[in-house]
């Protein structure tokens, strides 16, 4: 959601909460409860409906106790309060490994257990309303979910899917694929998934041999592809079917190598898959293997907890760097710009310590300009403006917290010293002072954390880190291949070869500090392969859990035999193959051409 609908959203939120929250005798507590609710809206949008639905579910308790648990323990205890947060925090920071989609996730709950903390209430509040805010804050947020998607429910999962045949990038498919799994499974996207797979598969392959051969048919014919696949890209984001879709307009070729032609053939048919499934709109489920959403989830956080897994040193991190703020902040209760200040070094700290320093400077460059702006407010207007700017600048910049963090930053500056200044009879000049020293410190904090490197743990640059990470899939590959065929292979070397697989994927993205930046070319590269090798080892579980089979069992060798490699490699699929196995092994095909491109471009790099 973009622009002007997102304003109305913050409106509704912000005007909602705060008004039941005062009809309901929240008091004091009602203005925690419409500020909470922002930070849970971050967590509650971002896939289909059900889905979403699904995670607001156990997300919501948590929430609440995230926000209300460690403020009502302060009372009691501030550092046992802070101790609660550290973990909250440290939870917060393993979330992502579990995919894109929990990202925000972690976010909006390390950011809202952070605000409760620190939020400065004008009055006293009861422990029922301290608790009664955030429930409020979600419950409303789960309404507002459900408004919002009650009249489509499954259009993130169609864009996505749409998106995913228009650009075929690995991280597309990758979320294409994820959101598919996590709504309702239905036959016809389910189709719409193979064909796609087998379209970016056999356009991958015929990009390689078009390079080999040097021909200009073979590019007259991809240019020919690309152009229907957007077309049916429209066809697929229509909530309801299309009648009179026309057929794939097919551009035969001539005197070209059998394979080739194979390859050109395949193209053209999962094109055609494509449109008849978006047009006939089979609407009946899918047969997923049972638990494999829960085999997904348990591969990802095996990964992750581990020392050797990036993720986890992070959160690690992120928790001392948090510590140190709250211990800073302990030192001045009352001080109203304590939550700027934690949210501040907690959004700083990312898994690359390339990324924190981008975000460093993100913060403090955009916190300075906003001084700018604030300082001409002063200078121009009476300071009974800053109340009413504040206000616009907080829902301004939520609107483009994603996609303008700079400006994002700035509005937030106006929003903290506008708001405080204001409501509490502070003189503005000292508090924009304070807030600017505050965001200094909080970078500071977050660097040092950011950049330290820990002992005995390697830092290997990226070209290292993408042959490990190929290399322990690899392995996987070749037990889950031999385990199909019927050989005894031990469970329990099966599960090392996942966790080696999912600690040496997330390790793609999240380079020590002390280690090479990647170059532009190599970071997208990197980006790409680290969805392929999650994809492979998702799909290499869906077939375990399904009954091993000779056919199974040869794609998944040659998958693992040409892994990482730029040779051209098709994945043989069985004649007898059910629609179920066709996708997940036109999943394999694609993830493989995928890792081979991401191969040549960070090896040239």
């Amino acid at each position: 959601m973009k622009g002007p609908g997102l304003l109305i959203v913050l409106l509704v939120v912000l005007g909602g909460v705060s008004g039941l929250g005062f009809l309901l005798g929240l008091g004091n507590a009602a203005i925690l409860a419409a500020l909470t609710a922002l930070f849970c809206l971050i967590a509650a949008v971002g896939g289909p409906l059900w889905a979403d639905l699904r995670l607001l579910a156990w997300f919501a308790p948590s929430l609440v106790l995230a926000v209300g648990a460690p403020r009502l323990l302060g009372q009691v205890s501030q550092w046992a309060a802070i101790g609660l947060l550290v973990v909250i925090v440290v939870v917060a920071g393993l979330l992502p490994v579990l995919g894109a989609r929990f990202v925000t996730v972690g976010l909006g709950l390390g950011m809202a257990s952070l605000f409760g903390y620190g939020f400065q209430l004008t009055g006293t509040a009861s422990a029922g309303q301290i608790l009664g805010a955030p429930a409020l804050a979600v419950g409303v947020v789960i309404l507002l979910r459900i408004l919002m998607g009650a009249k489509d429910p499954a259009k993130p999962t169609r864009e996505a899917l749409a998106d995913a045949i228009a650009a075929g990038t690995a991280e597309t498919q990758e979320r294409a694929a994820r959101l598919w799994l996590a709504d309702r499974p239905r036959r016809w996207t389910g189709r719409v998934l193979g064909g796609m797979f087998r379209y970016r598969a056999a356009t991958g392959l015929l990009e390689i041999r078009g390079k080999h051969l040097d021909s200009a048919e073979i590019a007259r014919t991809l240019d020919a592809a690309k152009e229907e696949a957007v077309r049916l890209a429209d066809v697929v984001r229509t909530p309801k079917a299309t009648d009179g879709v026309e057929p794939v307009r097919r551009m035969e070729l001539v005197q070209l190598p059998g394979a080739t032609a194979r390859l050109v053939a395949a193209l053209w048919d999962s094109l055609e898959t494509i449109r008849s499934a978006a047009t006939e709109r089979d609407e009946s489920h899918v047969d997923v293997p049972k638990g494999l959403r829960q085999e997904l989830r348990r591969i990802e956080l095996s990964g992750a907890l581990s020392w050797r897994s990036p993720q986890f040193r992070h959160a690690l991190r992120c928790g001392l760097g948090v510590a140190l703020a709250l211990v800073v902040a302990s030192f001045r209760p009352g001080d109203p710009l304590t939550v700027s200040f934690l949210l501040a070094t907690f959004a700083i700290m990312q898994p690359d310590w390339h990324d924190s320093l981008r975000k460093a400077w993100q913060r403090i460059g955009g916190s300075l300009g906003g001084a700018v702006v604030l300082a001409l407010v002063l200078w121009l207007l009476p300071q009974g403006f800053l109340l009413p700017i504040g206000l616009a600048a907080l829902l301004g910049g939520f609107s483009v917290m994603r996609t303008r963090p700079t400006i994002f930053n700035g509005c937030m500056v106006l929003m903290s010293v506008g708001m405080n200044a204001t409501t509490k009879h502070l003189d503005p000049r000292y508090v924009l002072v304070e807030y600017l020293l505050l965001m200094v410190l909080a970078g500071a904090i977050a660097l040092l954390f950011g950049f330290a490197a820990i002992p005995g743990v390697p830092k290997p640059g990226p070209a290292e880190r993408f042959g490990t990470a190929v290399e322990a899939t690899r392995t996987l590959l070749g037990s889950v291949g031999r385990k199909l065929r019927g050989d005894n292979v031990d469970p329990r070397t099966l599960g090392r070869e996942f966790r080696a697989a999912a600690v040496a994927q997330h390790g793609l993205l999240a380079a020590e500090p002390g280690t090479k930046e990647p170059a532009p070319g190599q970071r997208d590269a990197l980006e790409n392969a680290a969805e392929a090798l999650r994809g492979l080892s998702v799909t290499a579980s869906s077939l375990l859990l399904r009954p091993g089979s000779a056919g199974a069992a040869a794609a998944v060798g040659e998958a693992a035999r040409a892994l990482g490699t730029e040779e051209v490699a098709e994945i043989p699929v069985p004649p007898d193959a059910d629609e179920e196995q066709r996708l997940v092994l036109d999943t394999i095909a694609a993830d493989v051409v995928a890792l081979g491109e991401a191969a040549r471009l960070v090896r040239a790099a």
